[in-house]
């Protein structure tokens, strides 16, 4: 199911002369920098193992023995949300799944903050309410087959009593956008296929897009897992270029008038815009992370211009990285 995002338009200012109504329709292969062949982890992956496990070991503990006096040892909130997103990508995840789709969700959790630090016993109670949210998400999923690729945890707000962490999951499965780039698209609503067919309603040319561009993504073999994730989003005004045929940015912008025509995306153009994700996850990408995946999504602007209708259109862009290391253990199921 596509999020829904609202955005306020404003290179048209000059044009607008009543107030704005909103409307949201949401919805070079950057990949792993280690060897596709690579099979035995690096002396660096190694510790990094061993640190998740002695923290792995810690929270067991914990668990089983809730008075024990280690239980109020306190932790740093940066250095819990490291732990419990690199544990929860070590035990449950697999970054070499090579999948369709890619299917995303979130929820919230509160953390109790006690003098700026989260008490072990707390972050041990975290770890396993993460746990729970990433197994909801799991079960939400009807697809034959599914993986959970990644696990984002961020801080998103914090005061002296609670921290607030956000658990982003990505489950990669088999899909049903289709393989290849054979028919021309509506850009966005999910409007399906536009060659006459009446197809693929409930997707668009931004699924497409991001399905294509996703499918290049090289993986490792064997099972391997993500730390240090982050993301950026990116709009069109973002990335102007003058090198597109059909517009003038790297992602699909489409501005009219009076009445509204759904532009249909030709397989040329769904070409240009899924290697133009590439060129900007590379110009994003933070040093020495690799790209987990893309995601793409339309939006719509509607707004009243001299007295007439306009729609403002376009792609949104958002882009996942992370650190790569091997695991030579499969994940456990959620």
């Amino acid at each position: 199911m596509k999020r829904k995002h609202l955005f306020t338009y404003f290179g048209l200012a000059t044009l607008i002369t009543t107030s704005f109504i909103l409307i949201s329709c949401q919805k070079e292969q950057t990949g792993i920098d280690k060897q596709e062949t690579q099979t035995e982890k690096s002396l660096k992956d190694t510790q990094l193992e061993k640190r998740i496990v002695a923290f792995i070991d810690k929270i067991d503990l914990i668990r089983e023995n809730p008075t024990l006096k280690s239980s109020t040892e306190p932790m740093d909130v940066d250095s819990a949300v490291w732990y419990i997103e690199a544990t929860s990508n070590f035990t449950f995840g697999d970054a070499s799944f090579k999948t369709e789709e890619f299917i995303v969700d979130s929820a919230f959790i509160e953390v109790p903050v006690t003098n700026g630090q989260i008490l072990l016993a707390d972050v041990q109670a975290a770890y396993d309410q993460v746990v729970n949210s990433l197994s909801e998400h799991n079960a939400n999923i009807t697809a034959n087959q599914k993986q959970l690729v990644v696990a984002d945890i961020s801080l998103k707000e914090s005061d002296e009593n609670f921290a607030t962490f956000e658990v982003t999951s990505g489950f990669g499965t088999d899909g049903t956008t289709g393989f290849g780039n054979n028919y021309p698209w509506y850009w966005g609503w999910e409007l399906g296929r536009c060659d006459g067919s009446g197809l693929g309603v409930g997707k668009d040319a931004a699924d497409k897009i991001a399905y294509l561009a996703n499918m290049e993504i090289p993986v490792p073999v064997g099972h391997s897992y993500y730390t240090d994730v982050s993301e950026i989003e990116v709009w069109y005004w973002d990335v102007p270029t003058n090198n597109n045929p059909y517009g003038e940015y790297l992602l699909f912008h489409d501005f009219q008038e009076f009445t509204l025509n759904h532009h249909c995306l030709s397989t040329a153009e769904i070409s240009y815009y899924k290697n133009a994700l590439g060129n900007i996850a590379n110009m994003y990408k933070p040093s020495g992370k690799s790209l987990i995946k893309y995601y793409c999504w339309d939006e719509t602007s509607f707004m009243i211009c001299g007295g007439d209708d306009c729609w403002d259109m376009c792609h949104v862009g958002r882009f996942k990285y992370g650190i790569w290391h091997k695991n030579n253990k499969p994940p456990f199921e959620l």
